[in-house]
């Protein structure tokens, strides 16, 4: 029981691994809610949104939800063009457009590199495990499905390399 907890705890420990590639995943995140939030702020500014620093650095803000901040993101560009930039139509299909190519550069460019770099992960694979998680979890499953994913390569990436018992 001792060696076990030795183990797990050690210097050499499966779960310090474990609890280091969870701070990379964060130190990730980060990286993604910057960029985007950087993307927003330039896309917004050539296409002239009323308030754009304000809207780019609310959508950045509300993209740490999943699913939730894309749709947050989508009503508050709608609101902001709609109300400040009395109703023009170019000036709500310009934002609108800005707040698409974001989200696509988001979900199949940045998010999948980032991460997958940083963790050791295929882009394809993070990609692919964001939507197997959404499937199975909703939102939720969006959110945990990267980091599950580089736990569970931790832990096999561990007992590969263990001889098999006779």
């Amino acid at each position: 029981m001792r060696q076990t907890i030795h183990r797990l705890a050690g210097r050499d420990s499966a779960l310090r691994e474990v609890l280091h590639v969870l701070a990379i995943w964060i130190k990730g995140r980060i990286v993604i809610w910057l960029s985007v939030t950087g993307l927003y702020l330039v896309g917004f500014a050539v296409a002239r949104s009323p308030l754009w620093p304000l809207l780019a650095v609310l959508c950045g803000f509300v993209e740490a939800l999943p699913h939730f901040g894309a749709i947050l993101g989508l009503l508050l560009v709608l609101a902001f063009s709609v109300i400040g930039g009395n109703g023009e139509t170019w000036v709500v299909l310009a934002a609108l457009a800005v707040w698409v190519l974001v989200q696509a550069l988001e979900i199949f460019v940045i998010g999948p590199r980032v991460l997958g770099r940083k963790l050791g992960l295929s882009p394809w694979l993070v990609l692919l495990g964001g939507i197997a998680g959404g499937l199975i979890a909703g939102p939720i499953g969006i959110l945990v499905a990267t980091p599950i994913m580089a736990a569970g390569a931790v832990i096999w990436r561990r007992t590969s390399r263990r001889p098999l018992a006779k």
